[in-house]
């Protein structure tokens, strides 16, 4: 990355402007043209340096429901059982870790009852014996800012 990469996406991860032509406001903000930050843009998700370029929405505030799950899964069936998890559109995370429940994923969906017949969906499709629920008891937000220093 160099020193123009480094602007956009300092400016791209705190401040992208809601603008009818956001790419064009990057570049006045970094004394570039609208045609480089969009190759520069391109480039960077091409590597992989970024993945993609989307809002944070309050879902609650917007009257969905979210919570983290998990299940015990025997080695053998991680494979079986996270296509099961990761096929469902309410998952928006599914992970392993080490212990007895091994399996852990976020379900959203768009009310209370929804996110319980996802979870009992799961449940039965996975066979692995109940998906323990652990919902939000309060919220914390933490804000992450990277440093794109030399």
């Amino acid at each position: 990355m160099d020193d123009l990469d480094r602007r956009v996406l300092s400016v791209v991860q705190e401040h992208f402007p809601i603008d009818e032509r956001p790419y064009l406001q990057i570049a006045r903000q970094i004394g570039s043209t609208q045609g480089e930050v969009l190759d520069r843009m391109k480039s960077l998700l091409e590597r992989g340096i970024i993945r993609d370029i989307s809002p944070v929405f309050d879902l609650q505030k917007l009257g969905y429901r979210s919570t983290l799950a998990a299940l015990s899964v025997p080695r053998e069936r991680v494979e079986a059982v996270a296509a099961i998890v990761n096929a469902r559109e309410e998952v928006t995370h599914n992970y392993l870790r080490a212990g007895e429940l091994n399996m852990w994923f976020t379900v959203i969906a768009e009310s209370e009852a929804a996110l319980e017949r996802a979870l009992a969906d799961i449940e039965r499709e996975a066979g692995c014996g109940p998906v323990s629920n652990f919902p939000a008891q309060r919220k914390f937000t933490a804000r992450v800012v990277f440093e794109f220093g030399d």
